[in-house]
């Protein structure tokens, strides 16, 4: 008896035999690989929100409120980051576009995402720094969290004319 998961692989296996599909099924393998990505990143921004949300929450409790102003505005671009990274582009072009995407753009396009992933990743040290009970409050801290976040807008940015 045939699963569907072998039937599904027997009828990809021969729609590749038809001239463009194989391309074709590579390119869309590759979006979904690049948005899978895009989520990962997307959700770690939004754990890094949660994180500077709940220290906002501690202070206006109990700690010194000068820094509330800091921190919302640092949750704000953060969370903009993390939308404008979730809903970039696939790297889709209409039938009659001037410009195709190829497959080394769509890895070329990969690529750049996975570098940025690791920009991403960086940010993690520095949020739970911040984040300590002990207070990572200082101003020379948020004002590096604050760069870093513009570095990482600016390479978002950049992945626009990557994609034409």
């Amino acid at each position: 008896m045939v699963t569907k998961e072998k039937l599904a692989k027997i009828l990809t296996k021969t729609a590749r035999i038809l001239p463009g599909i194989g391309s074709y099924q590579d390119k869309e393998s590759a979006r979904e690989s690049d948005k899978k990505l895009r989520d990962y990143m997307s959700g770690e921004l939004a754990r890094y929100m949660n994180a500077i949300e709940r220290l906002k929450t501690d202070i206006s409790r109990k700690g010194p409120l000068s820094f509330l102003k800091e921190l919302d505005d640092i949750s704000r671009q953060i969370d903009k980051l993390s939308r404008t990274i979730r809903y970039a582009s696939r790297g889709y072009a209409g039938v009659f576009a001037s410009y195709q995407a190829d497959e080394k753009a769509l890895s070329d396009l990969f690529e750049f995402d996975r570098s940025l992933k690791e920009e991403i990743a960086g940010l993690n040290p520095l949020v739970s720094q911040i984040c300590e009970k002990d207070g990572g409050l200082g101003s020379p801290l948020l004002n590096e969290l604050r760069d870093r976040l513009f570095r990482v807008e600016q390479k978002v940015n950049e992945r626009e004319t990557l994609i034409g």
